[in-house]
């Protein structure tokens, strides 16, 4: 069912048009992505159809009684209620229901007999239960941990709140309203990756439409079903998610130009036979004819094209094999651990994610590794002609008080002007962008300079604090490709999964309190974290019906658990079997490939080596599985003892 619509929307601001002739309907169930370059004017038109703002011209409708949910509208927290009982007025009828419940339970008790108070009470009752009355409580509690409020913090006053965690809140506060319509503008900004798994399973399963701008490639092939292109004043609809609309676009723009080119041929050899025969008095009616049919004919336009930042990473030298080592590291500040006994090695050209909590620790870890910090215990290996370069999430790296020019060419001082300008092209800073002050520039303009600098430092390891911050989805997708590109190695911080998911060979996971490296991608993450999951559920399950069994036959008890015990312990003692098995089956391999490439006639070929050490690299990931593996299953083990 159609439950809004667009009709001919316009939106001019002074004599630029935003947007115009844009249609659309929108039904119950809709999940679509609205997506174009920043300026296109998205925000705009959610404004539009909140009411907020009225178009120019054209009309928005939606179906009488129904209401629009938008983020930005939902942000008048009472600062001076506790985030339960903030949460609490949303349900303000229902609780209101309830005390008449109450009063009429009193009332029955006097008056047994009143059928017309019974039947009242009757009523009241069942709309109660039908709208939640049961249930409300739950739905609270189950969205504030969701979006990592803990039952800790609700009875804290809200105007003690960061300003994260009241944008965060009142997201709360829309989803428990559940509007038939919602609105989204970024809502994936400042949530940390748990908090995203669990928003895009609430959204899968909600009860309502959804139309949401994001920059997050992966929310959006999640969610969407149908994705909203807002680009050059015009709107076009895509079937599909994200990925499927990336395609299509592109097969769009390919036939779009295909067509061009071959119209424009056919132009070119009709003007040329019109030209050739227009004066010879024999052929000047054929040459008029064509001439009228030309004229008449409906030109095919170009395909846009919307100017894409150029980003190049290259370092001036190769590092040595092994990049990185941390052992037994751990990290804080002097009067606060964050991370304790993390071990891992970065090994050359990996592209290793650090995901987690906000908070956790993640940029204190590469700040660590900056030797901005010291460590606390442990240590750090850095391997042989490292050079590292730093991106700053907080982009504190440059001079707020010098020009976007001066901050390239005073670190590149012989570099000649033109090319100076040239690069800050590449980068999408115009002309007029270049005079201006970096205290000037716009949160993705900062961004965008600081990729410049730190692509011009040619360093061969670079550390990368949320790089995809600020930037818009065409610009992170270049971002992404520079970096899978880049010949040398990448340690960075992200939340955006998208990004991890393409670039990433392995994932270090820090959460309470500790570190876990994971050697795959975010895919793969997902896929360890649910086989995890289903071991715990699986191990509370055995627990459970050994918990049952022993409460309904106590006789039995002590053989009943001390079988089940038996039983997963031999299934331990196999797993320790196993995993010891392929250890040295591996380490045998390994050996052998180490021992072949030593070889002089190998040693000095590399189209021999090559495959050799893709072998080995490959033979080295599956040795450090198996020791994982072996030391989760002897950790397990050990609780037998």
């Amino acid at each position: 069912m159609i439950i809004a619509q667009a009709q001919d929307l316009e939106q001019r601001f002074g004599g630029n048009t935003i947007f115009s002739n844009i249609s659309f309907s929108v039904p119950d169930n809709a999940r679509i992505g609205l997506v174009g370059p920043n300026g296109a004017g998205k925000t705009t038109l959610l404004k539009i159809m909140t009411g907020q703002q009225e178009p120019t011209s054209g009309q928005f409708t939606i179906n009488k009684g129904l209401k629009v949910g938008y983020i930005a509208q939902e942000n008048a927290l009472d600062e001076d209620k506790t985030i339960w009982d903030e949460m609490l007025t949303v349900f303000d009828n229902l609780i209101e229901k309830n005390k008449r419940i109450t009063k009429m339970q009193e009332q029955i008790a006097e008056h047994p007999e009143d059928e017309d108070l019974l039947k009242r009470y009757d009523q009241l009752a069942y709309d109660f239960e039908q709208e939640g009355g049961f249930t409300y409580q739950a739905e609270i509690k189950s969205i504030l941990n969701g979006f990592n409020f803990k039952e800790n913090t609700w009875q804290k006053v809200i105007g003690t709140l960061s300003g994260g965690e009241k944008t965060r809140l009142a997201f709360v506060k829309l989803l428990l309203q559940k509007p038939p319509v919602l609105l989204l503008d970024e809502p994936t900004n400042y949530l940390d990756l748990d908090t995203l798994d669990w928003l895009e399973a609430f959204l899968k399963n909600y009860q309502g439409a959804i139309i949401t701008v994001s920059h997050d490639q992966y929310f959006l092939d999640h969610l969407a079903n149908q994705i909203f292109e807002l680009n050059f004043g015009k709107l076009t609809t895509f079937k599909g998610n994200y990925s499927q609309y990336v395609k299509e676009r592109e097969l769009m723009n390919n036939q779009q130009e295909a067509a061009y080119e071959k119209q424009q041929e056919k132009i070119k050899k009709e003007e040329e036979f019109i030209q050739k025969n227009l004066v010879r008095a024999s052929t000047t009616k054929r040459a008029q004819s064509r001439r009228k049919a030309l004229n008449k004919m409906e030109r095919i336009k170009p395909p846009k094209h919307k100017q894409k930042v150029r980003i190049n990473f290259t370092s001036d030298r190769p590092s040595g094999k092994e990049v990185l080592i941390a052992k037994d590291l751990t990290i804080g500040y002097p009067d606060k651990t964050m991370v304790s006994d993390i071990d891992f090695q970065v090994n050359k050209n990996d592209r290793v994610a650090i995901i987690g909590p906000n908070g956790i620790g993640k940029s204190t870890l590469l700040k660590t590794i900056m030797k901005k910090l010291e460590p606390k215990d442990g240590s750090i290996k850095y391997g042989a002609s490292l050079d590292i370069g730093y991106y700053d999430q907080e982009l504190q790296s440059l001079d707020p008080s010098k020009t976007v020019l001066d901050t390239i060419w005073d670190r590149h001082k012989t570099m000649p002007e033109k090319e100076v300008r040239s690069i800050l092209a590449s980068f999408l800073f115009t002309a007029e962008d270049i005079d201006k002050t970096v205290g000037q520039l716009s949160g993705g303009q900062k961004a965008r300079l600081t990729l410049t600098v730190l692509s011009l430092e040619k360093d061969n390891f670079l550390l990368m604090d949320e790089p995809t911050n600020h930037l818009d989805i065409e610009a992170k997708e270049v971002l992404e490709q520079a970096l899978d590109n880049y010949d040398g190695t990448l340690l960075f911080v992200s939340h955006d999964r998208y990004f991890i998911n393409e670039l990433a060979n392995k994932i270090i996971s820090v959460r309470d309190g500790h570190a876990k490296i994971y050697n795959g991608n975010y895919s793969y993450y997902l896929d360890e974290k649910a086989k995890q999951a289903a071991a715990v559920q699986e191990a509370k399950a055995e627990q459970t019906e050994s918990t049952t069994s022993a409460n309904q036959n106590q006789g039995k008890l002590s053989y009943q658990e001390q079988k089940a015990r038996d039983s997963q312990k031999r299934k331990l003692e196999r797993a320790v079997s196993d995993a010891e098995a392929r250890i040295e089956k591996l380490e045998n391999e390994e050996q052998e490939i180490q021992t072949e490439m030593a070889s002089p006639d190998i040693a000095a070929s590399f189209e021999k080596l090559g495959p050799l050490q893709e072998k080995l690299s490959a033979v080295q990931e599956q040795l450090d599985q198996a020791n994982t593996d072996w030391e989760n299953a002897l950790e397990a083990l050990d609780e037998f003892e």
